[in-house]
């Protein structure tokens, strides 16, 4: 059995609380990372900087959540799948509850645990994506990321996907433009797209995922974008 410690990353990289969005931003970049530790008392998410694009100057502790969910090492690498599942996040931070030792994120579990059922993508799709189009402004896609919740959006021409714009797109262009008014989302689109359709299973899809490093694929048929899915809705499945 694969335990948290055998998947967890060790070198946790932290900030302090008074840490700005914009220098916040480009440490997860540099670090290829989506989330930083704040003083130990806090976490902050790409997701949460990219929310908060209106003032780059923000300090971190004004956005982080307090809330920190920890798994001890020893836990079955299952158990940590349904932790995130329930508690809706992206991540867990590994240790006692006083000594942190590392964290372990969705990214990590995906890599790792098997999708043990047949479920098929079509069966756990998300049948209502964020859709944008190559000329949408980024500081819009960006506001309706953050009312659903959401860290992707599929770029599409009429009804065919053309390009997917994540969290770590959207960064990049708010550290280069520092503004998201006025950004195209077609100057920084990752034009690359992995699709699956409703007919692959949930487990090809996971494959996918951690060869490609990516945490989501648009759901497609051979004309049309149809859904989307996501680490989050894969997990929910490998929790079962």
């Amino acid at each position: 059995m694969m335990l948290v410690k055998d998947i967890m990353t060790t070198s946790v990289v932290k900030v302090s609380k008074d840490t700005t969005t914009e220098k916040a931003l480009q440490i997860m970049l540099e670090n290829n990372i989506r989330r930083l530790l704040v003083d130990e008392d806090g976490i902050i998410t790409i997701r949460d900087l990219i929310y908060s694009w209106k003032d780059l100057k923000t300090p971190v502790e004004k956005i982080m959540s307090r809330d920190l969910l920890f798994i001890t090492p020893t836990s079955p690498i299952k158990e940590a799948c349904r932790i995130v599942t329930s508690e809706g996040v992206g991540s867990l931070v590994v240790g006692d509850g006083a000594r942190i030792v590392g964290i372990v994120t969705e990214r990590d579990l995906i890599r790792h645990c098997k999708v043990e059922s047949d479920a098929k993508v079509g069966d756990i799709m998300n049948v209502d994506p964020v859709i944008a189009t190559p000329d949408s402004e980024l500081s819009e896609i960006v506001e309706v990321m953050k009312s659903y919740w959401k860290r992707h959006a599929v770029v599409v021409d009429g009804k065919k996907p053309v390009g997917v714009i994540s969290a770590k797109d959207i960064a990049r262009a708010l550290l280069a433009k520092k503004t998201l008014k006025g950004v195209k989302a077609y100057d920084f689109m990752s034009i690359t797209v992995y699709k699956v359709t409703p007919d692959s299973s949930a487990e090809t899809a996971r494959l996918l995922m951690a060869e490609k490093n990516i945490g989501f694929l648009p759901v497609v048929d051979p004309v049309s974008l149809l859904g989307s899915l996501s680490e989050r809705e894969l997990l929910a499945v490998m929790s079962i």
